[in-house]
């Protein structure tokens, strides 16, 4: 892995984390903790494939790895504040993977392939991350959202996903919505949020390229 392929490999494991986590709640819905840990180790390896060489970077990453085993140890047992944990864990996780692809693709001052492959990375980035604030959210209110029911939130993970995607691309469907203030005020973030990422970041990227391109 190399600094002009790493985004590639990261788009890889962030296609196979969503695919694997509608396979799992098809045909094995007990298995989603599992789609969790291959979430963690797989965009470890990608995102450690960065282009960090600091002993304090890969330092937190493995803390956060520990902590996140500890804590799945203590969901299988439905402990309410061990899930807490695990979710606080894996958005940590995954705010820290955005930022580093973010250095990457936003401040390297030289627009490729690469670049533009880690702008879709980001975005996809972007749609976990809320998808587990909004399972943290269903863990603190229970009912925030109607469509999601309030229980372990390993059952609720592929839903939060699509929701969550759905409302970065202010598709709505309709046949989720939020229910509470905290959920709806969340939800309208991520719509505005990916209405400027895709008109702006994007949109910047694919022109600088072409530029480059005819210069």
């Amino acid at each position: 892995m190399s600094q002009e392929d790493n985004f590639s490999y990261l788009l890889g494991s962030l296609v196979l984390v969503l695919l694997s986590a509608a396979f799992v709640e098809q045909f094995f819905e007990q298995g989603q903790m599992i789609v969790v840990a291959t979430t963690v180790m797989s965009l470890s390896i990608s995102v450690i494939g960065l282009g960090t060489n600091k002993k304090w970077f890969r330092s937190i990453f493995g803390l956060m790895i520990t902590t996140l085993v500890i804590a799945s140890v203590g969901s299988v047992f439905e402990l309410l504040n061990l899930d807490i944990v695990a979710l606080l864990t894996v958005l940590a996780f995954l705010i820290m993977a955005t930022w580093r692809a973010a250095k990457q693709v936003l401040f390297s001052g030289v627009i490729s392939s690469n670049q533009i492959i880690g702008s879709i990375c980001i975005f996809l980035l972007l749609g976990l991350i809320w998808a587990f604030i909004y399972l943290l959210l269903i863990e603190f209110f229970g009912s925030a959202f109607n469509g999601i029911e309030a229980r372990n939130w390993t059952h609720n993970l592929s839903t939060a996903i699509y929701y969550s995607y759905i409302t970065l691309t202010t598709v709505g469907y309709g046949e989720i919505s939020p229910a509470l203030p905290m959920a709806r005020f969340f939800a309208f973030a991520e719509a505005i949020c990916g209405q400027f990422y895709m008109a702006i970041v994007v949109a910047s990227l694919v022109g600088a390229k072409m530029s480059q391109s005819d210069s």
